[in-house]
């Protein structure tokens, strides 16, 4: 038993061969005696990558849905896990029209809703400890002014936009938060995870931070948070963008940045 959070990255943008890539995320988490499957990717990847690391998707029991775009929810079909922990929202339909491009459907995939209706589901709906030390944050309160804004409609008429309210992240009582795409902005959710758990001191992040294509504002106002929060390692994956991390390592010379692929295993650089 452990109680530091060790992370494998399964399925991520980029990946060590034999590991195959996609767009879309997942991560197997250990926490003390327990794994915990963070998102399932796009569905094209998780089985061959689950095989490669010797694992069985029938000892999947445990998923955490960060939320319910489908290159964070597609793999879900392959699975047939106990429980789900999800936020309000999850499965609302969605899409994204980006200019000059065709719409995309970005909706939980329906094989994958059979198997949140066949598992035992968590709503979470407010901070919430789902094991010993390890939490789940719900929706987060969303205050800093960060433009998470992006293509993203409720309807295929590009008229309802789509704030992806169930965007919530995990926090370890060792200090790691972990985020799906952070669609609630990586500021605000370090605000909501001091107000709420102000005894544990966030020393990692990891995941997607959803800056591929944000402007030179943003970029500062991130790297300006993150350290005046003494954030010590980021591990960017999926949805931050190569330029961004160029943008972080440069503003931020006394963070370890990683940019691992999919394949990495390593513990959280935090302390309880």
């Amino acid at each position: 038993m452990t109680d530091r959070l060790a992370v494998t990255v399964l399925v991520d943008n980029r990946a060590a061969p034999p590991l195959v890539a996609e767009h879309g995320l997942a991560l197997l988490l250990e926490w003390r005696a327990e794994s915990f499957l963070f998102d399932t990717g796009a569905g094209g990847a998780l089985l061959p990558n689950l095989a490669q690391m010797r694992i069985t998707p029938e000892t999947v029991s445990r998923v955490v849905l960060s939320h319910g775009h489908n290159d964070h929810t597609g793999g879900l079909c392959h699975l047939t896990p106990e429980e789900i922990w999800f936020a309000p929202g999850i499965a609302v339909s969605r899409c994204s029209r980006h200019p000059g491009q065709l719409l995309r459907d970005l909706s939980l995939p329906e094989d994958g809703r059979r198997v949140l209706r066949q598992a035992r589901r968590h709503e979470v709906r407010d901070f919430t400890e789902i094991r010993p030390g390890l939490f789940l944050t719900g929706p987060i309160p969303r205050h800093s002014g960060e433009d998470c804004g992006g293509p993203f409609f409720l309807d295929p008429d590009g008229i309802q936009p789509d704030r992806i309210a169930d965007e919530q992240a995990l926090l370890s009582a060792d200090g790691a938060l972990v985020q799906g795409c952070c669609h609630a902005g990586i500021i605000n959710t370090l605000n909501y995870c001091r107000a709420r758990k102000p005894e544990i001191t966030v020393r990692t992040i990891i995941g997607g931070l959803h800056l591929r294509h944000a402007a030179p504002g943003r970029l500062a106002q991130t790297a300006a948070a993150i350290r005046r929060y003494g954030i010590e390692t980021l591990v960017l994956l999926h949805c931050t963008g190569d330029d961004s991390a160029r943008h972080l390592r440069q503003a931020l010379p006394e963070v370890a940045i990683l940019t691992p692929e999919a394949g990495a295993v390593f513990p959280s650089e935090g302390r309880s």
